[in-house]
């Protein structure tokens, strides 16, 4: 079975640290232990990078991203809002009620807290990104 459910702010160390990036500016890095793939670190504040920071695989998705998109795993909306200025109709979700928050703040106009995976979310999209 699926696990649908979502994070609370204690238990949330990825919102966390981007709350703290966007907060302060201050952060190092986030090390991720996953069953389904290497440990990884990643730079906190590569999460807030702009289009110009993305890497080429990354920028050619974007540009290829049409209609209704959904961005699963905003994180800090770095793509949400890339999407946006390039006047394209963008909804972030995320399971992390502090990553909301800050791309609430930062700007993302079309945000919720919600797994991907949670029957309840039944939405239709044209393009569907899981970058990073």
């Amino acid at each position: 079975m699926i696990n649908t459910a979502l994070l609370p702010a204690e238990k949330d160390p990825m919102g966390t640290a981007i709350a703290d990036y966007f907060k302060r500016h201050k952060a190092d890095r986030l090390r991720v232990f996953s069953s389904q793939f290497d440990e990884d670190e990643i730079p906190v504040e590569e999460l807030f990078r702009t289009e110009k920071q993305m890497p080429l695989l990354e920028r050619t998705a974007l540009e290829m991203a049409t209609g209704k998109i959904l961005d699963v795993g905003a994180g800090s909306g770095c793509h949400s809002l890339t999407l946006q200025e390039a006047g394209k109709e963008v909804h972030a979700i995320d399971i992390s009620p502090l990553s909301v928050e800050v791309m609430k703040q930062r700007g993302v106009r079309s945000v919720s807290q919600t797994n991907l995976f949670n029957e309840q979310f039944a939405d239709e999209y044209d393009t569907i990104l899981m970058l990073m």
